[in-house]
């Protein structure tokens, strides 16, 4: 192997590149699993090397181990049989585990070039980065495959292709699924309306102006819900968010404060239902006494709180003799990682094939449909942080 890496624990690999530690984690390594797959990000250049292993695990077991510990349940259930003559061969008999993988550049220079499409030395650290990530992924023979899905700019996927097979999110005229973000939603989409949203009934979206929530926003638009309230950072922040929120504003949507890092009063109090397309761990920062019994809360991401005891307890303090629903991000935001296997065994046995994004669209509808069923709608009042995170 050319790159310079070690195994910082075993599964955890460090490539120590020219202008980044490209962490790398694999969580299995079962003879019938058939391989470990998972998301990107970025890190600052300052968090701690400590702090950086501990992220990725947690979003390998928690975010990427969990979302595809439902998939192969769902398999198993039998879920997608109604698509059996439309899903790639394969795909009904697959086994898959949580990976992932954390980027950390070295300084800020680093961070503003992989982060900022515009900046000069972008694709050059991009493609020196991916390069050695790709080396270390061919390396593991097809065991770890990764999305790099961090940023708000396409085309990652595509640039790591260059460098390996074992990258999901390519472009669909080369068999992939393109950008997870369109299927995240549908999933969330579905769970809203398996949950219960009615069109006439507060709807509120925080997170708004993000991948995700532009296109749970589009369809609450398009379908006619008649009391939608957003809420987004953008909208408060930047010339072009308040463009965008004085457009909604004409088209009768009600345009919210936003605040860093909490979920405001303003919108916990709305009642209805209200879908959280955000960064994760603004819930218990936030006044979520100001809930109304009945409240639906959607928290869309996927480190809503983290998994200790003292977050639980506060869990079960907010849920207790209240009847309020509150929905971890894992069961909502699967649809991602869902197309992604999909779109897998769909390149293997359909080469030259674009990818059949209305399948992937309805495969995540029964998913997300099969998940409030099992989980959401029979919470009973129970803490369902503890009963999902339980599971693996």
């Amino acid at each position: 192997m050319s790159i310079k890496i070690k195994e910082y624990e075993k599964g955890t690999y460090v490539i120590d590149n020219e202008y980044a530690y490209v962490w790398c984690l694999k969580t299995s390594n079962q003879k019938g699993t058939d391989y470990c797959y998972g998301g990107t990000r970025t890190v600052d250049p300052t968090e701690s090397e400590k702090s950086v292993f501990e992220r990725l695990c947690y979003l390998g077991r928690y975010e990427s181990g969990l979302k595809n510990y439902f998939i192969n349940q769902m398999i198993k259930d039998n879920v997608f049989s109604e698509f059996s003559d439309r899903l790639p061969e394969g795909f009904q008999n697959s086994y898959v585990e949580g990976g992932r993988c954390i980027i950390q550049p070295k300084d800020q220079e680093a961070f503003s070039a992989i982060s900022n499409t515009t900046h000069s030395e972008h694709k050059k650290v991009l493609d020196s980065v991916f390069s050695d990530l790709g080396e270390l992924l061919n390396e593991l023979d097809g065991k770890l495959k990764l999305t790099p899905d961090f940023g708000r700019y396409a085309g990652l996927a595509d640039m790591l292709h260059q460098y390996t097979e074992n990258v999901l999110g390519i472009d669909c005229a080369d068999g992939g699924c393109g950008g997870k973000a369109s299927y995240t939603s549908t999933g969330i989409i579905q769970a809203a309306e398996t949950l219960g949203a009615a069109k006439d009934q507060p709807i509120t979206l925080i997170g708004s102006a993000g991948a995700c929530g532009i296109g749970v926003l589009n369809y609450l638009m398009d379908n006619q819900y008649s009391d939608i309230a957003v809420c987004d950072l953008v909208y408060d922040n930047t010339n072009a968010g308040k463009q965008s929120a004085r457009q909604l504003s004409e088209k009768g949507i009600k345009v919210l404060h936003s605040e860093d890092r909490k979920l405001t009063k303003e919108c916990l109090s709305r009642g209805g239902m209200i879908i959280a397309t955000t960064v994760g761990g603004e819930f218990l920062r936030s006044e979520h006494q100001a809930m109304k019994d009945g409240t639906v809360l959607l928290l869309a991401h996927n480190e809503c709180i983290r998994t200790e005891e003292d977050d639980y307890a506060a869990v079960d303090k907010i849920v207790e003799n209240r009847n309020i629903i509150i929905v971890p991000g894992q069961l909502l935001t699967f649809g991602g990682a869902l197309t992604s296997r999909i779109e897998w065994f769909y390149r293997q046995s359909r080469k030259g094939e674009y990818f059949d994004k209305p399948l992937a669209h309805d495969v995540v509808k029964a998913a997300a449909a099969y998940m409030m069923n099992t989980y959401a709608l029979k919470s009973n009042g129970q803490n369902l942080f503890r009963k999902v995170f339980d599971l693996i």
